[in-house]
């Protein structure tokens, strides 16, 4: 049976309009249906493409799985599409996440098949936040199967703002760290080679040679502000979805190996900027029950971000 005969309001059939999920490129939207759920809280539908240029681009068993960044990313665009469809927030708002958090379900659901994988996510928001009156942010909780089972649970905070309040805010962050208002040309490392990290196209590599650091390793971002995935739309800082791989690909290095990352968890405290290098300090904080955890701080002259990552241990 199929998911639509099992969800009612959810369908597969063609993609919701780009900018509901603020993307250029309409191959780039993986969110197909949107839905209020009967007794509350919501639905999406999304379908996950068989082969992708990023999200595909991994080596080893991570090569025959679906990505959970991906996952991550199809629940983001699709918590952003309820924002505008559902609580009314105007689609040019810009929108500030705290955190982003990722839990997989071990198992065959992850396994990349020759059908198309259609997606169910079920979504709560255990909280709204509101100012004068009005919506200004969401906690969003989404259950995701796929017709083979559970395969993530996704949670994250986030709120939004108007583009000149999002001016005002990214102005004056920018000089309190002494930069000019205009985003200068990009700090970027030179990349490792894609073996290093997993992957097998060197486009995809957004990390530089690590030096050690204790226990932990500290690595440079090579960030491409013209890559077609990273960076689908003009942006003015490091977007989290660069922070996360880079914590994906710092981690490989740290464990000289690519294993199956099943869970992320992460926290966003201030804005990356494109024109100051940028370090990601990565160290294995616990081993237990077959899974290894790697903490990693981005930093640039504070903390950017904090990210958690989970790996299943080769057997």
């Amino acid at each position: 049976m199929s998911l639509e005969a099992v969800v009612a309001g959810v369908s597969h059939q063609q993609p919701v309009r780009r900018e509901l999920t603020h993307r250029a490129a309409v191959a780039e939207v993986f969110v197909t249906s949107l839905a209020a759920r009967d007794g509350g809280g919501y639905l999406a539908g999304a379908q996950l493409p068989r082969m992708h240029a990023y999200y595909g681009d991994h080596t080893g068993t991570p090569a025959r799985l679906h990505d959970p960044l991906l996952v991550m990313e199809t629940a983001r665009q699709a918590s952003i599409a309820l924002t505008h469809e559902f609580f009314g927030a105007p689609l040019d708002s810009a929108f500030l996440v705290r955190t982003f958090n990722g839990t997989g379900v071990p198992g065959g659901a992850w396994e990349c098949t020759p059908e198309p994988t259609n997606l169910v996510l079920a979504v709560d928001v255990p909280h709204v936040h509101r100012q004068s009156g009005a919506v200004c942010g969401l906690e969003m909780v989404l259950e995701i199967s796929c017709p083979a089972g559970p395969i993530m649970t996704v949670d994250g905070s986030f709120s939004w703002t108007t583009p000149d309040r999002w001016s005002r805010l990214r102005g004056a962050f920018r000089r309190s760290l002494g930069l000019p208002a205009a985003v200068g040309p990009t700090v970027a490392a030179e990349p490792v080679s894609p073996a290093a990290v997993g992957r097998e196209n060197r486009r995809n590599v957004i990390v530089g040679a690590a030096r050690r650091a204790g226990s932990a390793i500290a690595v440079p971002l090579a960030v491409d502000p013209l890559h077609p995935f990273l960076f689908d739309h003009r942006l003015d800082h490091v977007p989290g979805s660069v922070l996360l791989e880079a914590a994906r690909q710092s981690a490989l290095t740290l464990l000289d190996a690519n294993p199956q990352l099943l869970s992320v968890t992460s926290r966003f405290d201030r804005f990356a900027e494109l024109d100051l290098g940028t370090e990601c300090r990565a160290e294995v904080t616990g081993r237990s029950g077959g899974r290894v955890t790697v903490h990693c701080v981005i930093a640039q002259q504070a903390t950017a971000a904090e990210i958690d990552l989970t790996f299943l241990e080769p057997v």
